[in-house]
C-alpha cells in the first residue's frame, strides 16, 4: 500500500513540474476587406523536458475563419496559425488556439486577434477627356466626381492658362457627386490644324484612396473663321511710286491670315499686328499703271476670303484725315497745333523734314505747301502719305475751316477741319498716341531720366509732360510779327509761360498744386508745351498710371500712362 501511494505522488509531481513555453503567446493578423489573405503566424512550442505529445483546438468552435497546423504532434515544435476572413464584416475578431500536451495539466492557450478593416475608397471620374471647337468659345463642360466609399478630397488643377477648372479643391461625400466645371478661352490661340491638348490632374487624398492622381484630357480645336475688311489704308496708291504698305483692318485676323489682289497667284507680303490689323506690301509691279486692284484677305481652311476691297491706283492728291500729332484725335484743332495730315500722294516718295530761315519753320518744303484757313502753316515733315504742319496762330475759330495741301503741280488736295481754342494731347513714348508718356523724371539732385514701367517716378518727385494744342497762350511775338512757326532760341529769358495753369491728374489724383511750369520747350517750335508737376501724394502707383490733362476745359486723349514708384 504504501508503494502504491509514493508511485502516485510521484506522478503527481511530475505533471506539477512539466511547463510549455509559447512563443510568441498572442498573435494579431489585419486584413483589408477585398486584399490578399494575411500570412500564416508561426508560434514556436517548447516544453521543459521530455517529448510529450500535443493536441490542437479552437475556441469557440464557430470561429471557421482560423485554422491551426498541425492538429495534433510531439514537441518541441511549432504550430502555423491562419486566418481565412473572407466574407467577413468589417470589425475585431477574437479566438484562440488551445494545445494541450500530455503530461501537462493546463493546456496553453494561442490568442488570436483579426481586425478587419474597409477596403480603399475609389474616386471615380465621368469622363477622362474632353473636346472644345472655338471661336467663338464654346459651352463650359462638366465632369462627375463619385466615391465608392467613404469620403475623399481632392484638388483639381489646370494644365494651360486657356483652360480653367472650378472648383480647384473640394469634397466628394459617399452617394453624392462633386461636379467640375471645365471652360476654355480660346482669344489667345492662334488657329492650327492639330488640337491644343492640356491635362486637368484631379489628386485624391487620404490614406485609403486607390488612385492618388487621374487625369482628364482636354482637346480644343481652334479654327479659322472668315476674316472680313473694314478699311484700308491709304485708299489710294500711287502710280510709279515704288512699292507701299497697306494698313488692312477688319477681323479674323491670324497669323496664319495673308493678303492677296484678286488674279494674282503670289500672296502679298503680309504682316499680322492683331486680330483686326495686318499689313500688306503691294510691289512696284503692281502699281506701273494707274487702275485698281482688288485687295482680299484670305484665311486657311475653313475660314476662306474675304469680300474684295477696290484700291485705286492713282496720283492725285488726297487728304484722308488731319489729326493732332500727340493724340490722333481728328475732331478739333487749335491755333498752334501740330497736327499730321494723312493723304495719297501729298508728298514726295522720299520723306525730307523741316527746314528753318531767320528763326521760322518755312512754309514749303519739297514743292509742298499748306493753307489753314487761308494762313500758310510751317512744314515739320513732308512724305507721299504723311505731312505735319503747325496750325498758324492767325486761324479764326469755327467749324469747316479749308485746309488746301499741294504738292508741285498737280491739283490740289481739300479738305476741312473745326478749330477750337484748345485741343489738348500727350505726345507718347512710341509715338501711337496712347500708353506710355514720352516723358522725363527729375530726382531732387535734379537727375533726369526716362519715365518707363521699369523706371518709375516716385512720388513726390517732378515728371515732365509733352503736348501739343494748348492753344494761343502767348499772344505777343516773341519775334518778328507772328509766333507762328517760331523756334524757341535755347538761351531765351524768361521763359513765355501760360497764365493759367494746366489742371493735371496722375493715378487719380489732382496734381495742379504740383504744376511748377507749363510753357515752351527751347529748341522746338512754340506750340510744343511742357509740363513740370510732382507726383502727388495719394497716386495710384505700378508700371501704367493714367495721366490727364485739361487745358481750357478740354482733356488730353484716354490710356496714356506714367510709371509712378511708392
Amino acid at each position: 500500500m504504501g508503494k502504491i501511494l509514493l508511485a502516485a505522488s510521484v506522478l503527481v509531481g511530475a505533471l506539477q513540474a512539466q511547463t510549455v513555453t509559447l512563443t510568441p503567446s498572442t498573435l494579431t493578423f489585419t486584413y483589408q476587406s477585398g486584399s490578399a489573405l494575411p500570412k500564416a503566424q508561426s508560434v514556436s512550442v517548447k516544453v521543459s523536458a521530455g517529448k510529450p505529445s500535443f493536441i490542437t483546438a479552437i475556441a469557440p468552435a464557430t470561429a471557421y475563419w482560423l485554422t491551426a497546423s498541425p492538429n495534433s504532434g510531439t514537441l518541441p515544435g511549432s504550430v502555423s496559425v491562419m486566418v481565412n476572413p473572407t466574407s467577413l464584416p468589417e470589425g475585431q475578431y477574437i479566438a484562440s488556439v488551445t494545445l494541450t500536451v500530455l503530461g501537462v495539466g493546463s493546456p496553453a492557450v494561442i490568442g488570436v486577434t483579426l481586425n478587419i478593416t474597409a477596403p480603399p475608397s475609389t474616386l471615380s471620374l465621368s469622363a477622362t477627356s474632353l473636346t472644345f471647337t472655338a471661336p467663338p468659345n464654346p459651352a463650359a463642360q462638366t465632369i462627375a466626381l463619385m466615391t465608392d466609399g467613404a469620403p475623399i478630397s481632392f484638388t483639381a488643377t489646370a494644365g494651360a492658362k486657356w483652360l480653367t477648372v472650378s472648383p480647384t479643391v473640394g469634397v466628394v461625400l459617399p452617394g453624392d457627386m462633386q461636379l467640375l466645371t471645365v471652360t476654355v478661352d480660346a482669344s489667345a490661340l492662334t488657329p492650327q490644324v492639330a488640337p491644343f491638348t492640356a491635362k486637368i490632374t484631379v489628386v485624391a487624398s487620404g490614406a485609403s484612396v486607390t488612385a492618388k492622381s487621374q487625369n482628364v484630357t482636354v482637346n480644343l480645336t481652334v479654327i479659322n473663321l472668315t476674316p472680313t475688311i473694314t478699311n484700308i489704308w491709304p485708299p489710294t496708291l500711287p502710280v510709279n511710286a515704288g512699292a507701299q504698305t497697306l494698313t488692312i483692318r477688319g477681323t479674323n485676323f491670324y497669323s496664319t491670315t495673308v493678303a492677296e489682289v484678286q488674279g494674282v497667284a503670289t500672296a502679298l507680303t503680309t504682316t499680322v499686328l492683331s486680330s483686326t490689323a495686318l499689313l500688306a506690301v503691294v510691289p512696284a509691279a503692281m502699281l506701273t499703271v494707274a487702275g485698281s486692284l482688288q485687295v482680299m484677305v484670305q484665311n486657311p481652311a475653313p475660314g476662306g476670303a474675304s469680300v474684295v476691297t477696290a484700291v485705286p491706283i492713282a496720283n492725285t492728291p488726297v487728304i484722308f484725315g488731319v489729326v493732332n500729332s500727340a493724340s490722333y484725335a481728328s475732331a478739333t484743332v487749335s491755333p498752334g497745333e501740330l497736327v499730321t495730315i494723312f493723304g495719297s500722294n501729298i508728298g514726295p516718295p522720299i520723306a525730307v523734314t523741316l527746314t528753318i530761315a531767320g528763326g521760322y519753320v518755312n512754309t514749303t518744303l519739297s514743292n509742298v505747301t499748306v493753307t489753314i484757313d487761308a494762313q500758310s502753316a510751317p512744314i515739320l515733315y513732308v512724305s507721299s502719305n504723311q505731312v505735319t504742319v503747325q496750325v498758324p496762330y492767325e486761324v479764326t475759330l469755327g467749324a469747316g475751316k479749308a485746309v488746301v495741301l499741294t504738292n508741285g503741280a498737280n491739283p490740289a488736295a481739300n479738305s476741312t477741319v473745326t478749330i477750337g481754342a484748345t485741343e489738348p494731347g500727350i505726345y507718347t513714348a512710341d509715338g501711337s498716341g496712347a500708353g506710355q508718356a514720352a516723358a522725363l523724371n527729375t530726382n531732387s539732385l535734379g537727375v533726369v531720366s526716362l519715365n518707363s514701367g521699369t523706371n518709375p517716378a516716385p512720388i513726390g518727385e517732378t515728371v515732365s509732360l509733352y503736348l501739343t494744342g494748348e492753344g494761343n497762350y502767348n499772344l505777343v511775338p516773341l519775334s518778328g510779327i507772328t509766333n507762328t512757326g517760331y523756334v524757341i532760341p535755347i538761351a531765351i529769358s524768361p521763359l513765355p509761360q501760360m497764365a493759367t495753369l494746366p489742371t493735371v491728374m496722375i493715378g487719380g489724383v489732382d496734381a495742379s498744386a504740383g504744376v511748377s511750369y507749363a510753357g515752351v520747350v527751347p529748341g522746338s517750335m512754340i506750340g510744343v508745351l511742357q509740363i513740370n508737376v510732382v507726383v502727388p501724394a495719394g497716386s495710384s502707383t505700378g508700371a501704367a498710371v493714367p495721366v490727364v490733362v485739361t487745358i481750357g476745359g478740354n482733356t488730353t486723349q484716354a490710356n496714356v500712362t506714367l510709371g509712378i514708384h511708392p
